[in-house]
Protein backbone atom coordinates (compact mmCIF):
# COMPACT_ATOMS: atom_id res chain seq x y z
CA UNK A 1 0.00 0.00 0.00
CA UNK A 2 1.35 3.46 -0.94
CA UNK A 3 2.10 6.06 1.72
CA UNK A 4 -0.77 8.23 0.43
CA UNK A 5 -3.29 5.39 0.70
CA UNK A 6 -1.97 4.42 4.14
CA UNK A 7 -2.34 8.01 5.32
CA UNK A 8 -5.88 8.25 3.92
CA UNK A 9 -6.83 4.96 5.62
CA UNK A 10 -5.38 6.09 8.93
CA UNK A 11 -7.23 9.40 8.73
CA UNK A 12 -10.51 7.75 7.78
CA UNK A 13 -10.30 5.31 10.68
CA UNK A 14 -9.24 7.98 13.18
CA UNK A 15 -11.41 11.01 12.43
CA UNK A 16 -14.64 9.49 13.70
CA UNK A 17 -13.23 9.43 17.22
CA UNK A 18 -10.91 12.45 16.81
CA UNK A 19 -13.27 15.27 15.98
CA UNK A 20 -12.83 18.68 17.54
CA UNK A 21 -15.75 19.97 19.64
CA UNK A 22 -18.44 21.89 17.75
CA UNK A 23 -17.82 24.88 20.01
CA UNK A 24 -14.23 25.20 18.73
CA UNK A 25 -15.43 25.04 15.12
CA UNK A 26 -17.95 27.79 15.90
CA UNK A 27 -15.27 29.88 17.65
CA UNK A 28 -13.07 29.68 14.59
CA UNK A 29 -15.98 30.82 12.40
CA UNK A 30 -16.54 33.79 14.71
CA UNK A 31 -12.85 34.73 14.53
CA UNK A 32 -12.91 34.61 10.75
CA UNK A 33 -15.92 36.93 10.61
CA UNK A 34 -15.21 40.54 9.72
CA UNK A 35 -17.48 41.91 12.44
CA UNK A 36 -16.66 39.47 15.26
CA UNK A 37 -16.28 40.85 18.77
CA UNK A 38 -14.83 39.57 22.04
CA UNK A 39 -18.38 39.25 23.32
CA UNK A 40 -19.23 36.95 20.39
CA UNK A 41 -16.24 34.72 21.17
CA UNK A 42 -17.12 34.60 24.88
CA UNK A 43 -20.72 33.71 24.07
CA UNK A 44 -19.63 30.78 21.88
CA UNK A 45 -17.21 29.42 24.49
CA UNK A 46 -19.87 29.65 27.19
CA UNK A 47 -21.90 27.06 25.27
CA UNK A 48 -19.39 24.40 26.38
CA UNK A 49 -19.03 24.60 30.20
CA UNK A 50 -16.13 22.12 30.31
CA UNK A 51 -14.12 24.01 27.70
CA UNK A 52 -14.97 27.34 29.30
CA UNK A 53 -13.80 26.05 32.69
CA UNK A 54 -10.47 24.94 31.25
CA UNK A 55 -9.89 28.32 29.63
CA UNK A 56 -10.70 30.12 32.88
CA UNK A 57 -8.27 27.87 34.73
CA UNK A 58 -5.59 28.65 32.15
CA UNK A 59 -6.25 32.39 32.41
CA UNK A 60 -5.93 32.17 36.21
CA UNK A 61 -2.78 30.05 36.13
CA UNK A 62 0.58 31.32 37.33
CA UNK A 63 1.64 31.33 33.69
CA UNK A 64 -0.30 34.57 33.06
CA UNK A 65 0.13 36.03 36.54
CA UNK A 66 -2.94 38.27 36.65
CA UNK A 67 -3.27 39.95 40.05
CA UNK A 68 -7.04 39.65 40.29
CA UNK A 69 -9.27 36.65 39.66
CA UNK A 70 -10.46 36.20 36.07
CA UNK A 71 -13.98 34.96 36.76
CA UNK A 72 -15.78 35.19 33.40
CA UNK A 73 -15.02 34.12 29.84
CA UNK A 74 -15.76 37.63 28.59
CA UNK A 75 -13.12 39.08 30.94
CA UNK A 76 -10.62 36.38 29.91
CA UNK A 77 -11.29 37.21 26.25
CA UNK A 78 -10.79 40.93 26.83
CA UNK A 79 -7.60 40.42 28.83
CA UNK A 80 -5.99 37.75 26.66
CA UNK A 81 -7.21 38.82 23.23
CA UNK A 82 -8.88 36.85 20.46
CA UNK A 83 -5.78 34.99 19.23
CA UNK A 84 -4.77 33.74 22.68
CA UNK A 85 -8.33 32.66 23.40
CA UNK A 86 -8.30 30.73 20.12
CA UNK A 87 -4.97 29.05 20.93
CA UNK A 88 -6.08 28.10 24.46
CA UNK A 89 -9.39 26.77 23.14
CA UNK A 90 -7.53 24.75 20.50
CA UNK A 91 -5.16 23.23 23.09
CA UNK A 92 -8.06 22.29 25.37
CA UNK A 93 -10.15 20.97 22.45
CA UNK A 94 -7.41 18.67 21.15
CA UNK A 95 -6.76 17.38 24.66
CA UNK A 96 -10.48 16.65 24.94
CA UNK A 97 -10.58 14.94 21.52
CA UNK A 98 -7.80 12.51 22.49
CA UNK A 99 -9.27 11.52 25.86
CA UNK A 100 -10.65 8.26 24.44
CA UNK A 101 -7.43 7.15 22.71
CA UNK A 102 -5.74 4.28 24.54
CA UNK A 103 -2.52 2.40 23.92
CA UNK A 104 -0.20 0.01 25.70
CA UNK A 105 3.01 1.85 24.87
CA UNK A 106 2.78 5.06 26.87
CA UNK A 107 0.73 6.23 29.82
CA UNK A 108 -1.50 9.04 28.55
CA UNK A 109 -0.70 11.24 31.56
CA UNK A 110 3.00 10.90 30.83
CA UNK A 111 2.39 11.73 27.18
CA UNK A 112 0.54 14.97 27.95
CA UNK A 113 3.01 15.98 30.65
CA UNK A 114 5.89 15.67 28.19
CA UNK A 115 3.86 17.50 25.55
CA UNK A 116 3.15 20.40 27.92
CA UNK A 117 6.84 20.60 28.79
CA UNK A 118 7.75 20.70 25.08
CA UNK A 119 5.23 23.51 24.61
CA UNK A 120 6.77 25.56 27.39
CA UNK A 121 10.26 24.89 26.04
CA UNK A 122 9.17 26.17 22.63
CA UNK A 123 7.68 29.28 24.21
CA UNK A 124 10.74 29.95 26.36
CA UNK A 125 13.07 29.57 23.36
CA UNK A 126 10.78 31.80 21.29
CA UNK A 127 10.84 34.45 24.03
CA UNK A 128 14.64 34.27 24.04
CA UNK A 129 14.66 34.66 20.27
CA UNK A 130 12.46 37.75 20.49
CA UNK A 131 9.58 36.18 18.58
CA UNK A 132 6.13 37.70 19.04
CA UNK A 133 3.88 34.70 18.38
CA UNK A 134 5.03 32.64 21.36
CA UNK A 135 1.53 31.57 22.45
CA UNK A 136 1.18 29.75 19.14
CA UNK A 137 4.63 28.22 19.68
CA UNK A 138 3.38 26.79 22.97
CA UNK A 139 0.33 25.20 21.30
CA UNK A 140 2.34 23.82 18.37
CA UNK A 141 4.88 22.37 20.77
CA UNK A 142 2.07 20.89 22.83
CA UNK A 143 0.42 19.26 19.81
CA UNK A 144 3.42 18.25 17.72
CA UNK A 145 3.43 14.64 18.93
CA UNK A 146 -0.29 13.81 18.65
CA UNK A 147 0.42 11.61 15.65
CA UNK A 148 2.24 9.17 17.90
CA UNK A 149 -0.87 8.61 20.02
CA UNK A 150 -2.68 7.35 16.92
CA UNK A 151 0.25 5.24 15.70
CA UNK A 152 0.70 3.73 19.18
CA UNK A 153 -2.97 2.75 19.16
CA UNK A 154 -3.22 1.46 15.58
CA UNK A 155 0.28 0.05 14.97
CA UNK A 156 1.71 -0.88 18.38
CA UNK A 157 4.22 -3.50 17.17
CA UNK A 158 5.66 -1.32 14.43
CA UNK A 159 5.70 1.73 16.72
CA UNK A 160 7.55 -0.26 19.37
CA UNK A 161 10.20 -1.24 16.83
CA UNK A 162 10.55 2.37 15.69
CA UNK A 163 10.77 3.55 19.30
CA UNK A 164 13.81 1.33 19.73
CA UNK A 165 15.62 3.84 17.47
CA UNK A 166 14.85 6.75 19.83
CA UNK A 167 18.41 6.85 21.19
CA UNK A 168 19.64 7.58 17.65
CA UNK A 169 17.43 10.67 17.50
CA UNK A 170 13.98 11.65 16.32
CA UNK A 171 15.01 11.53 12.64
CA UNK A 172 15.90 7.86 12.96
CA UNK A 173 12.64 7.06 14.71
CA UNK A 174 10.53 8.81 12.06
CA UNK A 175 12.49 7.05 9.31
CA UNK A 176 11.67 3.69 10.90
CA UNK A 177 7.98 4.61 11.11
CA UNK A 178 7.99 5.38 7.40
CA UNK A 179 9.72 2.07 6.66
CA UNK A 180 7.55 -0.09 8.92
CA UNK A 181 4.16 1.66 8.71
CA UNK A 182 4.37 3.81 5.60
CA UNK A 183 3.51 6.98 7.56
CA UNK A 184 5.39 8.81 10.31
CA UNK A 185 3.90 10.67 13.25
CA UNK A 186 4.78 14.17 11.99
CA UNK A 187 3.23 13.48 8.59
CA UNK A 188 0.04 12.28 10.26
CA UNK A 189 -0.07 15.29 12.62
CA UNK A 190 0.22 17.65 9.63
CA UNK A 191 -2.58 15.87 7.78
CA UNK A 192 -4.78 15.84 10.88
CA UNK A 193 -4.21 19.59 11.26
CA UNK A 194 -5.19 20.07 7.61
CA UNK A 195 -8.43 18.08 7.99
CA UNK A 196 -9.23 19.98 11.21
CA UNK A 197 -8.63 23.23 9.27
CA UNK A 198 -6.11 24.48 11.79
CA UNK A 199 -3.99 27.52 10.88
CA UNK A 200 -1.61 26.86 7.98
CA UNK A 201 1.31 27.60 10.31
CA UNK A 202 0.44 24.42 12.25
CA UNK A 203 0.33 22.28 9.12
CA UNK A 204 3.62 23.63 7.75
CA UNK A 205 5.30 23.36 11.15
CA UNK A 206 4.44 19.68 11.56
CA UNK A 207 5.21 18.88 7.92
CA UNK A 208 8.64 20.53 7.93
CA UNK A 209 9.58 20.21 11.60
CA UNK A 210 12.64 18.11 10.87
CA UNK A 211 13.81 20.36 8.01
CA UNK A 212 13.08 24.03 8.84
CA UNK A 213 15.31 25.09 5.95
CA UNK A 214 12.56 23.92 3.56
CA UNK A 215 10.15 26.58 4.88
CA UNK A 216 9.98 29.97 3.18
CA UNK A 217 9.54 33.33 4.87
CA UNK A 218 9.29 34.29 8.56
CA UNK A 219 7.70 30.95 9.50
CA UNK A 220 11.08 29.26 8.98
CA UNK A 221 12.42 30.82 12.17
CA UNK A 222 9.40 29.63 14.19
CA UNK A 223 9.78 26.10 12.79
CA UNK A 224 13.50 26.15 13.66
CA UNK A 225 12.64 27.18 17.23
CA UNK A 226 10.07 24.37 17.43
CA UNK A 227 12.65 21.93 16.07
CA UNK A 228 15.10 22.91 18.80
CA UNK A 229 12.41 22.57 21.49
CA UNK A 230 11.31 19.14 20.24
CA UNK A 231 14.89 17.88 20.04
CA UNK A 232 15.60 19.13 23.56
CA UNK A 233 12.42 17.55 24.91
CA UNK A 234 13.10 14.28 23.10
CA UNK A 235 16.71 14.20 24.26
CA UNK A 236 15.85 14.93 27.88
CA UNK A 237 13.35 12.06 27.83
CA UNK A 238 16.24 9.86 26.68
CA UNK A 239 18.36 11.07 29.65
CA UNK A 240 20.81 12.96 27.42
CA UNK A 241 22.65 16.04 28.60
CA UNK A 242 21.51 19.35 27.14
CA UNK A 243 24.95 19.84 25.61
CA UNK A 244 24.71 16.47 23.83
CA UNK A 245 21.27 17.30 22.45
CA UNK A 246 22.52 20.68 21.20
CA UNK A 247 25.26 18.93 19.23
CA UNK A 248 22.63 16.77 17.49
CA UNK A 249 20.89 19.86 16.10
CA UNK A 250 22.31 20.80 12.71
CA UNK A 251 24.17 24.11 12.40
CA UNK A 252 21.78 25.52 9.72
CA UNK A 253 18.88 25.20 12.18
CA UNK A 254 20.67 27.27 14.82
CA UNK A 255 21.37 29.87 12.12
CA UNK A 256 17.72 29.99 10.97
CA UNK A 257 16.58 30.35 14.60
CA UNK A 258 19.25 33.05 15.10
CA UNK A 259 20.18 31.47 18.40
CA UNK A 260 23.31 30.02 20.02
CA UNK A 261 23.36 26.37 21.19
CA UNK A 262 23.58 27.58 24.80
CA UNK A 263 19.89 28.58 24.63
CA UNK A 264 18.84 25.08 25.73
CA UNK A 265 19.92 25.45 29.35
CA UNK A 266 18.29 28.87 29.62
CA UNK A 267 15.02 27.55 28.17
CA UNK A 268 14.96 24.65 30.62
CA UNK A 269 15.27 27.09 33.50
CA UNK A 270 12.51 29.28 32.05
CA UNK A 271 10.09 26.38 31.58
CA UNK A 272 9.74 25.97 35.34
CA UNK A 273 8.36 22.58 36.30
CA UNK A 274 5.72 24.01 38.63
CA UNK A 275 4.23 25.86 35.66
CA UNK A 276 4.33 22.68 33.60
CA UNK A 277 2.57 20.81 36.41
CA UNK A 278 -0.18 23.42 36.58
CA UNK A 279 -0.88 23.52 32.83
CA UNK A 280 -0.77 19.72 32.60
CA UNK A 281 -3.46 19.44 35.27
CA UNK A 282 -5.62 22.03 33.50
CA UNK A 283 -5.39 20.38 30.09
CA UNK A 284 -6.07 16.89 31.41
CA UNK A 285 -8.51 17.89 34.19
CA UNK A 286 -6.06 16.08 36.45
CA UNK A 287 -6.18 17.53 39.98
CA UNK A 288 -3.49 15.41 41.57
CA UNK A 289 0.26 15.46 41.14
CA UNK A 290 2.14 13.46 38.54
CA UNK A 291 2.65 9.84 39.59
Amino acid sequence: MSAVLKLDELLYDSLESLSLPDVYIRLREVMESDNASMADAAEVLSLDPALAARILRMANSAFYGFRSQVDTISRAANILGMQKIHDLALAASVSQAFEGITNDMMDIDTFWYRSVHCGFLAQAIGDGAGLRNTESLFVRGLLHDIGHLVLFSRYPDESRQALAQADAGLDARLYEEQRLIGVDAMQFAAELARVWQLPKSFIDTFLHLMRPEDVAGPLAREVAVLHIAVQLSDGIDSDLLVEDVAQRIRAPIWRIAELPPEVGSVALDASAMETVDAMYRILTQHDGMMP
